[in-house]
């Protein structure tokens, strides 16, 4: 197995240690933990790139451990924190991953390349504010009215940059 398919394996198991560690209580062991998982995003996609290892199975593999990274901690948070706010953004996040997913799987099935697929700026836009608004969710707990805040604040800006990038993808992949 490669070493970016392993990292996206990585991030996939990464979840449950993340959930157990905020369970009790240890909030920035949780944060690491999620950190260090994030970063194996980045390090797939790059080293694969470096070495020219870029696969259509690589590139599949990716996106479901980034749906399933992304979706399963915040259907956990939702839970957690059952808050009306966050479980609305949930909904139109999963529902965009699950939406991103087909449509990546119908652009390779008419004959789009891997490198086709590559994410765009409101993409990455997208999984930056994500990331570090999930993030915050684990350090909430310590100051939970203004991390909590700060949290939805950027999971709010994700949404958007997710819808705006699933109509940037469809022109680009399908129209």
């Amino acid at each position: 197995m490669s070493i970016p398919n392993l990292l996206s394996l990585i991030r996939i198991f990464l979840i449950v240690p993340i959930i157990i560690l905020f369970i009790y209580d240890f909030y920035i062991s949780s944060l690491i933990v999620f950190i260090i998982a994030a970063l194996t995003d980045f390090f797939d996609g790059y080293i694969a790139r470096l070495y020219q290892e870029e696969t259509i199975l690589g590139s599949l593999l990716d996106l479901i451990a980034d749906k399933v990274f992304v979706s399963s901690l915040l259907i956990w948070a939702t839970f957690n924190f059952t808050n009306f706010i966050l479980l609305i953004l949930t909904i139109l996040i999963v529902s965009r991953e699950l939406s991103i997913s087909y449509l990546r799987i119908h652009a390779l099935q008419i004959g789009k390349t891997v490198g086709e697929l590559n994410a765009d700026r409101g993409g990455k836009l997208k999984t930056t504010f994500q990331m570090i608004g999930i993030g915050f969710l684990f350090i909430a707990p310590l100051s939970f009215d203004l991390l909590f805040t700060i949290s939805l604040i950027l999971i709010s800006l994700s949404v958007i940059f997710s819808w705006l990038s699933f109509l940037n993808y469809y022109k680009k992949w399908i129209v």
